[in-house]
Formats: structure tokens, sequence, C-alpha cells
């Protein structure tokens, strides 16, 4: 993306008075699809068409567990051993097959790889344990651009993945379509819980679960289509529950060497690629009625992707954000969700602190930073939602647009008693609607514009209900009931009818 001095000038209107009739006036900087290259992806990418089978972005079942005509290898119990495992693996006819495995424990040291229409199937959570030692991924699905693999599942099993903390995966999928994990659980693995990356569509998780993963719970890289979580939980992980990436794949760089991709990443910019229109961008994922709490940094963060819909879930005491909608991201919405206690900042060291710009603004008695973190966070980000979800006690703001958020909408929320971590140096917001410096060249910087806050109820000892840094433009503060506030219900530092606020209940 073009730096903000190289962008065009902005747009001018001839009357002030059809700012509120879908135009722009004077003084008003507007985006568009010359200036702001994240309007490029979402034409890009928003109208993908399906695959010519039809499959490529709606998970379906895998074939009913009971078909007689279907090859099935049942390992019993005395011979349950890694090299059998293996052995049967390797061992099934080309139309595919079921291997059932027995309850038990088996250590395996090397990839278990499966090949298309194949089962693997335990004998009830928790009765069958896999335990990949010293490899760098566990279960390896992994097609090839023209000839992926397809209609694979896993019922029933529990992976625990041990070894030297890097960048690994339990579960490694890649150039596959038609995926389903059923009841799968991952203990603890060194790095990743499911890692999906490059040319993955049509994925279903059901139930399935990460605890204490030593990087994240579940990671979406690239070209990843029409994945669904439902129920699904992650935990205690060293990272996010959930990182959904356009990771930058640098040149000449094999897809697979994940150490590269993140040093290259990390010599770029900092935290995440450079964002670029034109990079696969994980899309049309869904998660519903899930879980992701008390993970290291955030419960959801997405960095460029697209369509993506939260509904039902609980998303908390998450360290860093509760989620974040970040890096040219578009079109996705949070609903029907309760997003509560994230945000505290105590758990990262010095060197993250210096990374995210915020070790210098000093520490707090019970050691966690000053600077704290919203239970929702808009950057870089266009056309997305939040509606219909309690947001509450969160250490930070409510909901942060903290700069170039575009065209999102706030509404019908239960905003309740966040600013937990006020401070002699920061307060915070129900809604702040902001503006920030860019961090790195490739990230826009122009103040949030063109949003809409409406119908909230915004409660309990914010700074302020809502805030409006200087600069923002075209939002509109409509129809809200705001109570309970420290300062003020709406902090506006903007110029008079940069904004329309009207119809705002405030007690």
């Amino acid at each position: 993306m073009a730096p903000a001095e190289s962008l065009p000038p902005p747009k001018i209107m001839e009357s002030r008075a059809d700012l509120w009739h879908g135009t722009i006036r004077p003084s008003l900087w507007h985006p568009d699809d010359e200036s702001w290259h994240l309007f490029r992806r979402i034409e890009n990418n928003s109208l993908e068409a399906p695959s010519p089978k039809g499959d490529r972005l709606r998970p379906r079942n895998i074939l009913p567990l009971y078909d007689l005509d279907r090859y099935r290898c049942h390992i019993p119990a005395h011979d349950f051993t890694g090299e059998r495992l293996y052995h049967e693996a390797a061992s099934l006819p080309g139309e595919g097959g079921d291997i059932h495995l027995p309850p038990g424990r088996v250590e395996l040291h090397r990839m278990l790889k499966l090949p298309s229409n194949s089962r693997l199937i335990g004998s009830g959570r928790g009765s069958t344990l896999l335990v990949f030692q010293d490899v760098d991924h566990g279960i390896c699905l992994r097609g090839s651009s023209g000839n992926p693999l397809f209609d694979i599942s896993i019922h029933d099993i529990t992976l625990s993945h041990k070894g030297v903390h890097k960048f690994c995966a339990a579960v490694f999928i890649s150039n596959c379509r038609n995926l389903g994990f059923y009841d799968v659980e991952i203990i603890q693995p060194v790095g990743v819980g499911f890692l999906l990356a490059d040319n993955v569509s049509g994925t279903l998780l059901s139930s399935c679960s990460v605890a204490g993963a030593g990087l994240g719970g579940y990671m979406l890289v690239r070209d990843v289509h029409g994945t669904v979580f439902d129920s699904c939980r992650a935990y205690g992980c060293g990272q996010s529950g959930v990182f959904l990436t356009d990771l930058k794949l640098p040149r000449d760089c094999d897809p697979l060497d994940f150490d590269h991709q993140i040093h290259h990443t990390t010599s770029v910019i900092g935290n995440f690629g450079p964002f670029d229109p034109w990079d696969p961008s994980p899309c049309r994922t869904t998660m519903n009625n899930c879980i992701f709490s008390g993970n290291r940094k955030m419960g959801v963060t997405t960095d460029g992707t697209g369509l993506l819909k939260i509904d039902g879930c609980t998303i908390s005491h998450n360290d860093c954000e509760g989620i974040t909608i970040d890096n040219g991201s578009w079109a996705c919405i949070v609903q029907n969700s309760t997003i509560t206690g994230n945000g505290w900042r105590g758990r990262q060291h010095s060197e993250e602190l210096t990374v995210d710009f915020v070790n210098q603004m000093g520490l707090m008695p019970d050691k966690s930073s000053m600077a704290k973190l919203p239970g929702i966070s808009f950057d870089n980000a266009a056309n997305c939602r939040v509606e219909n979800c309690l947001i509450e006690g969160n250490w930070g703001d409510g909901v942060k647009f903290v700069r170039a958020v575009y065209g999102c909408t706030v509404s019908s929320n239960l905003i309740i008693d966040n600013n937990l971590g006020r401070n002699s140096r920061f307060h915070f917001f129900g809604v702040l609607i902001a503006v920030a410096p860019r961090q790195h060249k490739d990230q826009a910087d122009f103040p949030s514009c063109y949003n809409n806050i409406m119908k909230n109820d915004i409660l309990g000892s914010h700074f302020a209900g809502i805030h409006l840094l200087p600069g923002t433009v075209g939002n509109v503060i409509e129809g809200n009931t705001i109570s309970g506030h420290q300062h003020m219900a709406i902090e506006n530092h903007t110029l008079e009818d940069d904004n329309l606020l009207i119809h705002n209940h405030t007690g």
C-alpha cells in the first residue's frame, strides 16, 4: 500500500448540506479505490466463484460412517502400536477406507499421513491418545496444487505434540478440500494445534479443542476458504486462540518454510506481513458457538481476512484484544457473542511491548502495561459489523477504531463497564473512534470515517461513552443510550457537523 503522503488529494464536494445525503463535505478526506488499496481487495475477493464441483466454499459431511461397501481396518488393542498404525495408513486401498483405533496410548516418531477418502476413528474422546514426539507436523494432510487431497475425516481422537518449541503443528493441512474433524482434542502442542495453509477449502471442525499451544490454537494462512468452526475451543495458548493471516510468502520460499516466512515478516515491519491487495487471504470463515479464552495474545486475530462470521461465541480473558479486525480485513461480522475480560496486557515481555510501540509507556503496580487493549479492535478495516453482542469488563475500550476504519457498523450492543485498566496515563471508552500514526509504511492512517454507531446501550464507568478524536469524519452516532460515564456521555473533539450526532439519550 502506498504511504499516505502519496495518496491522491481528497475528493471535494460543493455543499456541506450534501454530507448527510451520501456525498462529502469540502474539508473531509474520503478513501476510494484509487487511494486505498483495501477497496481493491474487496473487489478482487468478495465475489470469488466456487470451484467447478461447487464444494470449495461449502464444507459438507464426509461419507456416512456405516457405508457397508467401505474398506475397514480395526486395530486390536493388543497390537495398537505406531508401526501398525503407519502400516495401515499406507495400506489403504486406492478408493480409501477407515482405520478404527482402540482405546490406548501410542507414541509416534514421524508424521502420520492419510490419503484421500480416508477416515481415522478413535474410540471416544479422550480414550485414544496419539503422542507425537519431535516431529514437525503430527498428522499431515498434504496434497499438491494440481492434485489436492479430498474427503478425509478424523473422529474422537486426542493428540499430544511434544518437542522443542518452534513453528510446527499437531495437525498440518495444505492443498486439501472437504475435510472433517469431529471431537479432536489437542493437548499442549509445541507450536500450533491446527494449521491450514494454502489451497484448503471446505473444512469443518466440530467440537474440537486446543489447550495450551506453544503458539496458536488454530491458524489459517493465505488461501484457506470455507472453514467452519462449530463448538470449538482454544484456551491457554501462547499466542492467539485463532489467527487468520495473509502472511507474505517471500519469493523463492517454500510454502512449508514457515521459519523463513516469519523471519521475513519480522525483518520487514514487525508483527505482520506487508499488506497487498493481491495477497491470497483466508476467506469465508465461520465460527459458531465457540470459546476462545485465556490466551496470552488475542482470542481471534485477523491479519487481512474477509467474510469472517463470529456468531454466538465467547471471547474472554485473553491478555490482548478479544478480537482484532486488522491489516486489510473486510466484510467481517461479530454477532450474538460475549466479549469480556480482555486486554489486561500483563503477560507480554518487554520485547513484545516494544514491537507494539508501548514499552516506553510504563507498567502498573501489577506489572501489566498501562496501555490496555479493547474488547474489539478495528484497524485498516472496511465494511464490518458488530451487533447484538455483550461487550463487558474489558480493560481498555469496549470497541476501538484505531485508524483507517471505513464503513463499519456497531449496532444494538450492550457495552458495559469497560475501562477497567484506567490509570494515571490512560483512560478508556465504550466506543473510541480514532486516528493514530502509522506504525509502518504499508499501513494507512487516515481518521476513521463513515462508520455507524447506533442503538447501543453504553452503560457504566467508561471515561466517556463515545469518544471521537479530531479529524474523524462522516460518522453517524445515533440512538445510543449512555449512562454512568465518568466524564461525559459523548466526548467529541471534531469540528461542528463533521459527524452526525442525533437522538442519543444520556443520563
